[in-house]
């Protein structure tokens, strides 16, 4: 019997628990200790690095003013971001993992450190949504790491989920390697569509990706739903990039 056979048995199991092969047949790794069990251990859970104020309270990010001077000077179409965490430390090492480290495994433990933010600080939502992929990327990473964590926040806040309400009408530069706004604006300005307009008309929707750095691709992600008729846009995401440490 050959390799691939005697190994389907377990890619079906970890399929079902939303793990892909590879990281079924290892245990998951701490991101801060590299202890076992779980991307985040409970040890370094108490030491994440969570978002504390002064920031801006639009785009969240660390501002002396009740706006940024981004958000007072161009304005957003989103109604603000909020998160748990800076990106710092074991909780950016964790969101590193699971976007780029194939760890899909990381999913639900990340989903629900955000379930269980918005629970504490709720946000006027009628639906929850990701960030889309371009179909070509998606077939290259395996998954959407923001639709994995929207699912997991949207079950386990009891809010509907629509995994398709936003589509990626061309591919995009990754983001990562841009420094400036500008130039990641520019990246993904006409990027994003609605599916199906009437399904946000007059909707409040809780828009989910795992890291919100200058806000743009959020931005124009908002910017359609409202073009479209969206009531209100919140952005839920696991750590903002850019906010101060606390005590700073």
């Amino acid at each position: 019997m050959s390799l691939m056979r005697r190994l389907a048995p377990v890619r079906g199991l970890a399929e079902q628990a939303g793990r892909t092969l590879l990281d079924a047949l290892y245990p998951l790794e701490c991101a801060g200790c590299g202890g076992s069990g779980k991307v985040i251990c409970d040890r370094c859970a108490e030491e994440l690095p969570w978002l504390a104020p002064p920031y801006c309270v639009v785009c969240a990010a660390s501002s002396e003013f009740e706006l940024c001077q981004a958000c007072a000077q161009s304005g957003r179409r989103f109604d603000g971001i909020r998160a748990p965490f800076r990106y710092d430390g074991s909780i950016r090492q964790a969101i590193l993992a699971l976007k780029y480290g194939g760890i899909k495994a990381a999913a639900p433990q990340l989903g629900d450190m955000l379930a269980d933010y918005l629970e504490a600080n709720p946000l006027s939502g009628d639906l929850i949504a990701p960030v889309p992929m371009h179909s070509s990327r998606r077939r290259e990473r395996g998954y959407n790491q923001a639709e994995l964590l929207a699912r997991r926040v949207a079950g386990r806040c009891d809010i509907p989920y629509q995994a398709d309400l936003l589509a990626r009408t061309r591919r995009v530069d990754p983001q990562a390697g841009m420094t400036s706004a500008a130039s990641r604006a520019t990246n993904v300005a006409d990027s994003v569509a609605v599916s199906r307009p009437s399904d946000v008309h007059d909707r409040q929707v809780i828009l989910v990706d795992d890291v919100a750095t200058t806000g743009s691709t959020l931005d124009i992600c908002a910017s359609a739903l409202k073009e479209a008729g969206a009531a209100s846009v919140w952005c839920l995401t696991l750590a903002v990039a850019g906010s101060r440490r606390t005590g700073e």
